[in-house]
């Protein structure tokens, strides 16, 4: 495992090179830059193993053996139609990357929204912003002990900034869909995408990213984005993971909250062989508001994992985390959620919980949800949960003159919604629901699912 280990990272790293050497040394200095100072942190770190405690339960070695290289263009045509399902509404604002790389015809971001979208690469040779150095230091600042982060900045192509003015209020959600164009037919390859998101003084901004990919072919996509909220702005930010079942994705969030701002975040994760989210929350400011909450479907021999992490630096904040699971096959699904607590956070207000459904005797749950506390007036709170079906809610249905499978359907659509009940924009969380169902109803029910009600 340690010979194969160091042989992928010497891939990558090859293939850092090869590209500065063919075409990526035309970016820009500063980021040609960053991008060494990131492909050096790689090569420090090195891809983790299960002997790491942060991933002892997350074997990344079918990825290792599956040498993907860095991304091209895409050559396919790539019809709009494609993306019709992710959209919300049809002429909502829309950031489309195809494999990675930036696509101006598939894209549109009307003056109307206020909002400014740069793009960073070795084409456009912008210097970046304060606001786009802002959101980067907080990726960069994941990639210090997360290598996954270093080798999405290493390798990205496009660095998409979405900056929302002081006092903007965008009123329609903004989509950002990466999607991957690969068939099983095709060499496998990695795409890097970045995202940038940078809201003003007092703005707000609804953002829904959804990542997506051909169900038959061995890609990976390695992710990160960095968001940076400043002093009373508010972000609402829905995360849709739904890679192809042969796919890698390892993704990084980063965050950082100003005084009285407002984030809240709805993360769906059911794509994937192995995908693995890593979030971080700095809260960094008195009088913040943070809401992390998600739902992960498992099946086969998925795995799905994801580690958040909420920092509370100053005093008077407060913070709800909702994970639940659904799990079946002989997938696993780990979730690892610590709350950090410093001393000079007087007045926390803190609640992290984690349930887990599980539908099959072969299928497993890692979950660690943990609180370290360094104040002493707080109100903090954790917990985790993992069993089968509520034996007095089938019981109820039963008498009802529902039938067994039909119950156990409506019990785990029932346990899906109490989630997405939290999602604040109705035309979002209709398109969320719709999705869970459409998987749930592939995956698990014996009958025919009804939609979600709230």
């Amino acid at each position: 495992m340690a010979e194969q280990t160091k042989t992928s990272e010497e891939h990558y790293i090859a293939s850092y090179h090869n590209r500065r050497s063919n075409g990526g040394k035309n970016a820009p200095e500063w980021l040609r830059l960053l991008q060494d100072e990131a492909i050096e942190r790689f090569q420090s770190l090195g891809f983790p193993t299960v002997k790491h405690e942060e991933w002892q339960f997350t074997n990344i070695a079918p990825f290792l053996k599956t040498a993907l290289a860095p991304s091209t263009p895409a050559a396919a045509n790539v019809r709009r139609e494609i993306l019709e399902e992710f959209l919300v509404h049809s002429d909502a604002p829309v950031i489309v990357l195809v494999d990675g790389y930036f696509e101006e015809a598939l894209s549109s971001v009307p003056d109307s929204t206020g909002i400014r979208v740069q793009r960073y690469d070795a084409v456009s040779a912008q210097q970046p912003s304060e606001q786009t150095l802002s959101a980067l230091a907080e990726i960069s600042s994941a990639s210090q002990k997360n290598p996954f982060s270093a080798l999405s900045l290493a390798l990205t192509q496009n660095v998409i900034m979405i900056d929302v003015p002081e006092g903007a209020q965008v009123s329609q959600p903004v989509h950002v869909l990466h999607l991957s164009t690969q068939t099983g037919k095709e060499a496998a390859m990695v795409s890097s995408p970045t995202l940038l998101v940078h809201a003003g003084k007092e703005s707000s901004l609804l953002l829904l990213e959804v990542f997506t990919g051909a169900a038959d072919a061995d890609y990976g996509v390695v992710s990160a984005a960095g968001v940076v909220i400043q002093e009373g702005a508010t972000v609402d930010h829905v995360r849709v993971q739904r890679e192809g079942a042969k796919a890698f994705h390892f993704g990084t969030l980063a965050v950082r909250q100003e005084r009285k701002s407002r984030y809240t975040a709805f993360s769906l994760a059911m794509g994937g062989s192995i995908a693995r989210t890593d979030v971080t929350i700095a809260i960094d400011g008195e009088d913040c508001e943070t809401m992390l909450d998600g739902l992960y479907i498992s099946a086969g021999e998925q795995l799905v994992d994801h580690h958040t992490f909420i920092d509370h630096r100053y005093p008077n904040c407060s913070s709800r985390e909702i994970f639940k699971g659904i799990v079946t096959g002989k997938s696993r699904a780990v979730f690892n959620g610590k709350i950090y607590v410093h001393h000079e956070a007087q007045g926390t207000d803190s609640k992290q919980t984690n349930k887990n459904l599980l539908l099959s005797n072969e299928a497993t749950v890692d979950t660690k949800p943990q609180l370290e506390i360094f104040a002493d007036d707080v109100k903090c709170t954790h917990g985790a949960t993992v069993g089968g079906l509520d034996p007095a809610g089938l019981f109820y249905l039963k008498s009802r003159a529902i039938d067994e499978e039909a119950a156990r359907d409506l019990l785990t659509l029932g346990f899906a919604g109490e989630v997405t009940a939290f999602i604040r924009d109705e035309s979002i969380r209709h398109l969320i629901d719709a999705l869970i169902v459409k998987q749930l109803q592939t995956m698990v029910a014996h009958t025919a699912l009804p939609e979600i009600v709230h």
